[in-house]
């Protein structure tokens, strides 16, 4: 492969992080940033620096470039890196509106540029494996998932662009995207309906909002987010709920997931046989405790007549003989996993620009979809 160069267009917390990231990589190396505060950095002989992003698009060595701007600004700046040749790796959200969004698809389709969303959940190890196990059918139906995020906002004064709608979107365009996505990796279903609810602090500061969203076959999913508490509060479940298994993850990159689970033989080697898994217990599920119904309750004589290793849920009947608990544990501290995420992300990008053939893990498409549920919820939650 040969060598690639970057250009970054937005060198705030984020910039510097994919900087850093990628600059351990082989066949990479960040040759031009650009941000409105260029000049109060440290410049070194092997990166030009520019105050004003449209000089760094002009420069003909630069090969991809990522958008790491407010949200407002991607469709601008990504449509004018395209027109000039260059591959883009644009940073969530894909845009604030649905039009926005459509309109740098149809710029990638025009000029043949490789452009992906910056979904670093999908290169994450421990959420490929269970969208894996999903795909097999290890969990059977997946039917509910609940995301409750809790993030400070002690690095967000209320002048912050991230509080102006017409600059972020809110949160939920902003932000929750990342996990509306999740859901779309995992289970891909059509969506049927989204609504939403949300909290004002103040007339500049909507500080709370959820998403209740409902996709065909049944799935439903809840997401809530706050910014509004201290960082020692700081905290992100992710509740899966299939129809022979519970999982929850934690973690805003998920680290470990604890899971309860119906096995069968061929399901139970799935799991055990993966590194990242750790036993806790196999319980036969003729010695486990039903809680379903209170000590002496007496069977109904309408009750079906199943077999001791067959199991009913959601009208569909699973072999299943044991219950194992356990956990998924990804190894390294959260920098190490994201940074590794993030440069999982450029390497995809630099596989399709070397062969076309190759798929895209996080093409512009499941931007768009992510954004679609966020944008009817936002909706809902301003006009209820």
């Amino acid at each position: 492969m040969r060598v690639f160069n970057i250009g970054i267009i937005g060198y705030g917390g984020f910039g510097k992080f994919l900087h850093n990231a990628w600059n351990q990589m082989d066949h990479v190396q960040v040759t031009a940033i650009s941000d409105l505060n260029a000049s109060s950095f440290l410049h070194s002989d092997n990166v030009r620096f520019f105050t004003d992003w449209k000089q760094l698009i002009e420069l003909p060595d630069i090969d991809v470039i990522a958008i790491v701007t407010e949200p407002s600004t991607h469709k601008m700046i990504a449509k004018a890196c395209m027109d000039a040749g260059k591959h883009v790796l644009i940073e969530k959200p894909l845009a604030i509106n649905i039009a926005d969004a459509e309109e740098i698809i149809h710029c990638r389709d025009e000029t043949g540029m490789v452009a992906v969303i910056d979904f670093i959940m999908r290169f994450n190890p421990l959420i490929h494996l269970i969208q894996t196990l999903t795909k097999q059918g290890v969990f059977g139906v997946l039917r509910r998932v609940d995301v409750e995020n809790y993030a400070q906002d002690e690095q967000l004064p209320p002048e912050h662009w991230f509080w102006d709608p017409l600059r972020s979107g809110g949160i939920l365009i902003e932000h929750a995207v990342h996990f509306i996505d999740i859901v779309h990796f995992i289970s891909p279903a059509k969506l049927v309906a989204a609504h939403g609810f949300k909290h004002d602090r103040n007339p500049e500061q909507e500080d709370q909002i959820m998403a209740n969203v409902l996709y065909e076959g049944g799935l439903f999913t809840t997401h809530y987010h706050s910014f509004a508490r201290p960082g020692f509060f700081e905290s992100t479940t992710i509740k899966l709920s299939y129809d022979i298994a519970d999982i929850e993850l934690h973690g805003w990159i998920p680290l470990w997931a604890n899971i309860n689970v119906l096995v069968n033989e061929n399901t139970k080697s799935a799991i055990l046989s993966n590194p990242l898994f750790k036993s806790k217990s196999i319980v036969p599920i003729l010695q486990a405790t039903d809680e379903s119904r209170p000590k002496g309750w007496g069977i109904s004589s309408t009750s079906l007549e199943t077999n001791k290793d067959e199991v009913r849920s959601g009208g569909l009947i699973y072999q299943a003989d044991e219950i194992l608990t356990g956990t998924f544990r990804l190894p390294g501290s959260k920098q190490e996993v994201y940074a590794d995420c993030v440069r999982s992300s450029l390497a995809d990008v630099l596989s399709k620009i070397e062969n076309t053939s190759h798929e895209l893990l996080a093409p512009l498409e499941s931007g768009l979809r992510s954004l679609e549920v966020a944008v009817l919820a936002t909706d809902s939650a301003r006009n209820c």
